[in-house]
């Protein structure tokens, strides 16, 4: 009998603030560097970034023998080849996820779920409750927090009322915080989550340019961004994105394989 994978989203109603680069960034880790199997549903169906972005990363790989080789001793290495991503209606994400995972042979771990900007429709709503754990990534300003709140109090409201759907916690955490920042407004921010018993994960991302750092057309630049390679090592230090994936890891209850 197959394991019953987690699925997982990065959902936000505030467009910009990292749902589509964090569900990358971690599936990728969790794939490449932590041993575990992945998959992810696009779900963002008029744009499907992540699924256009692999096929972007395939062509580049196709022109560029410094990422094919990399590839190849990747792929060597860790005995699998990348995650599949599959674009689909997000009305219809739970039912074709089931159906992915019933034609695969392997197992999986996590199915990531990249959700459209907006939940304001019925399908969207039933697919984001039907989620294990949400994480909600959100920049320390007074709208991205308007926004923020506006969107997850009345969702928190629904999981007290109804004990039997399937989303078990949300999770907010700091993303793109400026080091100037002072760090009286993030303790302002913090007691305001605190008032409406949300949780708030102790990792905060920075703001840093290597969080858009993608494989280059030409040349051999390091990666940071990519569905196809895991965040490179030098890249991670500073960037918090290492704590966040073991937060996560600990709050969704997976361990590690390799």
């Amino acid at each position: 009998m197959k394991k019953e994978p987690l699925f997982i989203a990065f959902s936000t109603q505030k467009g910009g603030v990292g749902k589509s680069t964090f569900t990358v960034l971690v599936a990728s880790y969790l794939h490449y560097l932590k041993g575990l199997n992945v998959a992810v549903m696009d779900c963002d169906y008029l744009q499907c970034s992540v699924y256009d972005m692999r096929k972007r990363e395939i062509r580049q790989l196709e022109t560029n023998l410094h990422y094919q080789s990399k590839a190849i001793a990747l792929f060597d290495s860790l005995g699998k080849q990348t995650y599949p991503i599959v674009c689909v209606k997000p009305e219809e994400a739970i039912l074709k996820a089931r159906e992915f995972l019933a034609s695969e042979p392997a197992d999986y771990d996590a199915v990531f779920f990249d959700l459209p900007g907006t939940i304001n429709n019925d399908g969207v709503i039933s697919t984001f409750m039907s989620m294990d754990y949400v994480f909600v990534p959100m920049a320390p300003s007074r709208m991205s927090m308007e926004s923020t709140l506006s969107f997850i109090v009345p969702v928190k409201e629904v999981l007290r009322e109804y004990k039997v759907l399937n989303l078990k916690t949300i999770h907010l955490f700091w993303n793109r915080v400026d080091g100037r920042i002072k760090k009286n407004w993030l303790e302002h921010y913090k007691k305001l989550i605190c008032q409406f018993e949300l949780l708030l994960m102790q990792t905060v991302i920075p703001q840093s340019v290597r969080y858009d750092k993608e494989q280059s057309i030409e040349g051999s630049d390091a990666v940071f961004l990519s569905t196809i390679f895991p965040a490179d090592k030098n890249l991670l230090k500073g960037s918090n994105l290492d704590l966040l994936v073991n937060e996560i890891m600990e709050i969704i209850n997976l361990n590690p394989q390799l």
